[in-house]
C-alpha cells in the first residue's frame, strides 16, 4: 500500500487539524481565561467592600472618642434603673418596698430578702418576700408605687386571701374588707464586668 493522499483525504486531515487546534485553544486558553475573569469579578466586589469599610473607618476616625463617651454616658444612665448586684442592692430593694408600703399606710409583717442571683451574663435578680394586711385600695396604690419606681421592680408571685370569709351578708355591722397578702417582689440587677470575670 502506498501512502498517497488524494484531495479528499487531504481535506479530512486539514479539518482534523483545525478541530484539534480549536480544541486546544479552547481548553487550554479560553476556558482558563473565562474562569479567571469570573473569579476576578468576585475579587473586585470583595476589594470594593474592603474599600468601603476602610473609608467608613477613616470617616469615624475622629469620632471614636465622642462615641465612647456617649456610650459610657448612656450605660451610666441605664445603670440607674438597676439595683447593684451585691448586699447593697438587696438593701435598696428592701428600702424601696418599705418606703412604698409606708407611704400608703401598709405595715409589713414579715419580710426577707435573698442574695443577688445571676440570671445570665448581663443581668441578675434580688428577690424579696413579704407578708402584710391591706385594703384593696392600699394594695392597688402600693403596686402602682412599685410599678413607677425609678428602678426595675416586678411582682413575681402574689397570694391574696381575705381576712374574713363571708358566706352571707352580716346581720349587723360591716364586712371587714382587708386582705392578707404574700408577695414575691423581684428587683433587676446588672452584672458588672468584674463579676463577669468570676
Amino acid at each position: 500500500m502506498t501512502a498517497t493522499t488524494n484531495p479528499r483525504n487531504r481535506r479530512a486531515f486539514i479539518i482534523l487539524g483545525v478541530a484539534i487546534a480549536i480544541y486546544l485553544v479552547t481548553s487550554l486558553g479560553l476556558l482558563p481565561l473565562y474562569d479567571q475573569l469570573k473569579a476576578s469579578s468576585s475579587t473586585v466586589s470583595d476589594k470594593t467592600d474592603d474599600l468601603k469599610r476602610y473609608r467608613r473607618e477613616l470617616s469615624h476616625r475622629g469620632n471614636y472618642d465622642a462615641l465612647k463617651t456617649d456610650t459610657r454616658k448612656r450605660l451610666d444612665e441605664l445603670k440607674t434603673h438597676f439595683f447593684t448586684n451585691d448586699a447593697t442592692g438587696s438593701a435598696d430593694l428592701q428600702r424601696t418596698v418599705e418606703d412604698g408600703a409606708r407611704s400608703v399606710g401598709i405595715d409589713l409583717m414579715q419580710r426577707s430578702t435573698t442574695q443577688p442571683k445571676k440570671i445570665d451574663d448581663l443581668t441578675g435578680e434580688v428577690v424579696m418576700t413579704t407578708t402584710f394586711e391591706a385594703t384593696p385600695n392600699q394594695m392597688v396604690t402600693f403596686l402602682n408605687q412599685l410599678r413607677t419606681s425609678p428602678k426595675i421592680v416586678t411582682v413575681r408571685n402574689a397570694q391574696i386571701d381575705p381576712l374574713q370569709v363571708v358566706f352571707e351578708a352580716p346581720k349587723t355591722g360591716e364586712v371587714k374588707k382587708t386582705w392578707r397578702v404574700n408577695l414575691s417582689i423581684v428587683g433587676a440587677t446588672i452584672v458588672t464586668p468584674e463579676e463577669k470575670a468570676k
